[in-house]
């Protein structure tokens, strides 16, 4: 989320994966947390479930289909989609450009996993947080052996590891606001 604010998105959608997953709502904290840092207003309008167990199939897209629908007629819009994973993202691609919209010009799209045959053959390329694989299995093995040597104890709660984000040409940088002096004080066009 860090990357999208940095490019001045302040309307930004999450679709997320389903509930079900530990994942999910990790991601859906950092969503939040993200928005707190930036001084960004949480509106839960733009947090939207967009996949359950069953979404695979004609039923996973009539789900999708909805959430795009619901937070695209919102009285204010998101700028950006962030979706729950890379696979939701190349589907909304289809659903976007069926509506109409270009990417990133009308809207600006994001997703998760950093999978690079989706992210690098999506026009326009798509920008993804990575998960990253290397750093849990170095931080796993790093932690298993520490237990079995006894100089680690085993964790209460799940160890968080970042990975970086991948730009695609899937995000467009918004215009600054504008910002003028006047006699009150300052005010924003």
């Amino acid at each position: 989320m860090n990357s999208l604010i940095a490019k001045g998105h302040r309307r930004i959608a999450y679709l997320a994966l389903s509930t079900q997953l530990v994942a999910t709502g990790h991601r859906i904290a950092g969503y939040k947390d993200a928005l707190a840092a930036a001084n960004v207003v949480f509106d839960p309008a733009l947090l939207v479930p967009a996949e359950v167990d069953i979404a695979e199939g004609e039923a996973g897209v009539q789900l999708l289909w909805d959430a795009i629908d619901r937070v695209l007629a919102l009285p204010d819009p998101p700028t950006v989609i962030c979706f729950g994973n890379d696979r939701m993202a190349m589907r909304a691609y289809g659903i976007l450009r069926s509506r109409g919209v270009a990417l990133p010009d009308d809207l600006s799209v994001a997703g998760y996993d950093g999978h690079r045959l989706i992210t690098e053959t999506l026009y326009p390329t798509l920008t993804s947080a990575e998960l990253p694989y290397a750093a849990i299995g170095i931080r796993a093995t790093e932690l298993l052996l520490g237990m079995i040597n006894g100089t680690a104890d085993a964790p209460t709660k799940p160890i968080l590891v970042g990975g970086p984000v991948t730009p695609g040409n899937s995000v467009k940088d918004l215009p600054a606001p504008i910002t003028k002096l006047s006699s009150i004080g300052r005010t924003t066009l």
